[in-house]
């Protein structure tokens, strides 16, 4: 059996990431960052749903906005800024969130003449309150460790050896 720790190569990983069963050293990769955690598909889900539960899964939905609107061709930017502006720091945001108010005077200067990086103090704030408050909560939450006790083990890494490549290592099988 390979083992993917020793590897050098991310496909496993990757392969990993794409299949239904979630084993529990793919859950304990969500430890390692934050950003480990919303890069894996099961683990953004569970950690929004987490957000949702305390009342703060606006963060995420806002984060993940800016990040989405850097991406967004130039004739789609000022619409897209515009929307944000107004679902989250707006008087009368529909899904309102909270920054402190340095991050919210520069990113209102920021409006006068919006871009991709228009959000980018408050996104900085909020990543940082997720980060040190909500991720640290969420992995020590009943919930993460309750889905880590019930993640599947694998019983089976049928065709890994062809995936992952060990530089230097014979194999002893042949």
């Amino acid at each position: 059996v390979a083992n993917p720790w020793t590897s050098d190569s991310p496909e496993f990983w990757e392969l990993e990431k794409q299949g239904k069963d979630v084993a529990a050293r793919r859950v304990k990769r969500w430890a390692f960052s934050l950003q480990e955690l919303l890069a894996d598909p099961v683990g953004h889900d569970q950690f929004s749903k987490f957000l949702d539960k305390e009342f703060s899964g606006e963060n995420l939905k806002f984060w993940e906005a800016v990040q989405e609107l850097k991406c967004l061709p130039q004739s789609q930017v000022i619409e897209k800024v515009n929307e944000i502006w107004s679902e989250f720091l707006s008087a009368d945001a529909s899904c309102p969130i909270n920054v402190d108010s340095h991050s919210h005077e520069l990113t209102k200067k920021n409006m006068v003449k919006p871009d991709r990086w228009t959000f980018d103090p408050a996104a900085a704030h909020v990543y940082h309150l997720m980060k040190t408050d909500s991720y640290s909560r969420y992995l020590r939450s009943e919930m993460y460790k309750d889905y880590l006790q019930g993640s599947k083990k694998k019983t089976s890494m049928k065709g890994i050896r062809s995936i992952v490549s060990f530089s230097g290592r014979k194999d002893t099988n042949s």
